[in-house]
This record gives C-alpha cells, sequence and structure tokens, in this order.
C-alpha cells in the first residue's frame, strides 16, 4: 500500500480555533461523574481509541480541547448549533487526527460556506492543546 502524503486542497480559512486542556482536570470530571461524564462527551468511536491506550486521560483530554477548538472555528461554542458528540476525532489514513461531524454539524459547516476541518492535537502528562482551522 502506497500512502498519499498530500495535502488536499484547500479554500480559505474562514475560523480558527485554539483550546488548552488540564488532564487533572478530566481525570477529576471522571472521578466525580464517571461513565455518565464520559457518554455525554465522547464517541463510542473516541472512547474505543483513548481507552486501550496506555494514559487514557491525556488522549481524552485532546479530544475534549479538539471539540472545544472546533466550536470556536465555528464561533458557536458548544451546545446551540450542536452537542459535544456532534464533534468526533478519528485516526486518519496514516495515523493523524481527523475530525468526524455528525448529520446536523456537517450542515452547520456547510451553511458557513466551510468544506472541512483540518485540526492538530498534542498532550503531555499535564496539558492537552487542539487548534482547529475551518476550511472553505
Amino acid at each position: 500500500m502506497t500512502l498519499d502524503f498530500r495535502l488536499p486542497p484547500a479554500g480559505p480559512l474562514l475560523g480558527l480555533g485554539v483550546d488548552i486542556v488540564d488532564v487533572e482536570r478530566i481525570k477529576a470530571m471522571r472521578k466525580r461523574q464517571g461513565d455518565r461524564f464520559l457518554q455525554r462527551v465522547y464517541t463510542p468511536t473516541e472512547l474505543d481509541y483513548c481507552m486501550k491506550m496506555k494514559y487514557p486521560d491525556q488522549h481524552l483530554a485532546a479530544r475534549f480541547a479538539a471539540k472545544e477548538a472546533v466550536s470556536k472555528a465555528f464561533t458557536t461554542g458548544i451546545g446551540e448549533f450542536f452537542d459535544w458528540k456532534s464533534i468526533g476525532v478519528v485516526m486518519g489514513e496514516r495515523r493523524q487526527p481527523e475530525i468526524e461531524l455528525d448529520e446536523k454539524a456537517r450542515r452547520f459547516m456547510l451553511s458557513m460556506g466551510g468544506t472541512r476541518i483540518s485540526i492538530s492535537l498534542t498532550h503531555t502528562e499535564k496539558t492537552a492543546i487542539a487548534i482547529a482551522g475551518l476550511i472553505g
């Protein structure tokens, strides 16, 4: 199998969002709310991926940051136009993070003139950061 390392064609940058999350905050939410927190915020695909990792809270924090960053790129925040699980992080062909939107969020993105979302994630044992770009 040959991997294609070319970037997809991109239009203008319509929105940009960034978020940083303290990993301890996610640990505390899990301890306080347990599965209720996880089921409210994360897609089954995200949970499956994160819970297989050696340090799941770091990966959960990165995905939480991604959802916030995407909502900021949309300039809406989470709530009125879509919820936490409307935005999911999946792993792409080259193991890079990609954003997957549910139908409601996808329609919202298209109404803004967007065609896709570019995402970058990073984390340490203490913090997770995501930056999202809404591409036209």
